[in-house]
């Protein structure tokens, strides 16, 4: 069985543990308001005022003057996905996260918890794991969103009508009944353009798409067409791929002395990217994502996250990235005192070892 483990408001979920003042209360993470930057997360109490992530901070605040900005803190954020971590691979050595707040697990039948390795124990053991797995992950004030399936598009899609904290169980036979009625929005892979393209054609319902021609899948979709209308039918091969998250915690290089100097920012930015993927090569895994902070000589800290285009361990593609996000964050008038560059989700070598390749 294939678990879809979903954090729902990860982030806010951390602040309010942090902080138990903001419980309840509107909460934005993305910075303050004038900084000009976007919603990175929002509460439920500021979605219900129209805030969505990606959103300028500036207008977040006119839709909900009284709501908490937030910088955000990275380093809370990936201790406390290190603690979900953990408790994932008490049920499971198989899991492969797919962001911060997102992960797969392959569950099988255990013996020794009661119930016998034998037909039907499967099903029993996997849905007795997600129930301890949210139990510990309640305790930690974290709500997780389970699906349960024999595949991992129809344990995700399972998710997703699970939140904010239930628990939907996919029988073996039932994938194409299941998702037949759903909207095709919920398919991965059918983004707000494609949704809006296949709804033009009369396409809203999954069952509707996986029924679709060759042809017709061709001309609408183009060449990703066949896979998603397998997917919408509930077919999918794919496996878990182990992956881990990187456990250490974000490393502050301490700059000489503080420096507003762009150049010499940039070249630190890429020396500390370059120190990274060292250390993914040498653990044998790739980055999935970049994360990049500064600390500023008046003690303020400001880290952005960005994904890489394809999951890498080679100098290049994470110093690109990581330059980019320094192109955003970089302020003449703010000296910085230290740089850290890392990334929050690796993906074990053994899982595509060709993405070594130049």
């Amino acid at each position: 069985m294939i678990a879809h483990v979903d954090l729902g408001s990860f982030f806010i979920a951390v602040e309010r543990a942090r902080t138990p003042a903001l419980i309840g209360r509107a909460v934005v993470i993305g910075g303050r308001p004038q900084s000009g930057g976007v919603v990175a997360a929002a509460s439920r109490e500021a979605r219900r005022t129209g805030i969505r992530p990606g959103m300028l901070l500036a207008e977040a605040s006119t839709r909900c003057p009284d709501a908490v900005f937030l910088r955000g803190a990275v380093d809370a954020y990936l201790a406390a996905s290190a603690r979900v971590d953990a408790v994932l691979r008490r049920e499971s050595a198989d899991i492969e996260w797919v962001s911060i707040d997102e992960a797969y697990m392959a569950l099988r039948a255990v013996e020794g918890r009661g119930l016998p390795h034998a037909i039907g124990s499967e099903a029993s053991s996997a849905v007795a794991a997600i129930e301890r797995i949210q139990t510990a992950l309640q305790g930690m004030g974290l709500d997780a969103a389970c699906g349960l399936a024999r595949s991992k598009v129809v344990a995700r899609i399972a998710s997703q009508l699970a939140r904010p904290r239930g628990v939907v169980h996919v029988l073996e036979g039932y994938e194409a009944r299941f998702l037949a009625p759903l909207k095709i929005e919920l398919l991965p892979g059918v983004d707000p353009a494609l949704g809006r393209k296949l709804r033009a054609a009369g396409i809203r319902r999954l069952g509707q798409l996986a029924k679709l021609s060759e042809a017709q899948l061709s001309i609408l979709v183009g060449r990703s067409g066949a896979t998603l209308a397998r997917h919408a039918g509930g077919v999918d091969f794919t496996r878990v791929r182990r992956t881990a998250l990187l456990h250490a915690p974000l490393e502050d290089h301490e700059l000489p002395e503080a420096s507003a100097n762009p150049d010499v920012l940039r070249g630190v930015v890429r020396a500390r990217s370059e120190h990274l993927a060292r250390l993914l090569r040498a653990r044998g895994a790739f980055a999935r994502s970049i994360t990049l902070r500064l600390r500023y000589a008046d003690g303020r800290v400001e880290s952005r996250t960005a994904p890489l285009a394809q999951p890498s361990a080679l100098d290049e593609p994470l110093a690109a990235v990581a330059g980019e996000l320094f192109a955003k964050m970089c302020r003449p008038e703010r000296l910085v005192r230290a740089v850290a560059v890392t990334c929050p989700v690796l993906l074990s070598a053994g899982g595509d070892p060709a993405l070594f390749a130049v």
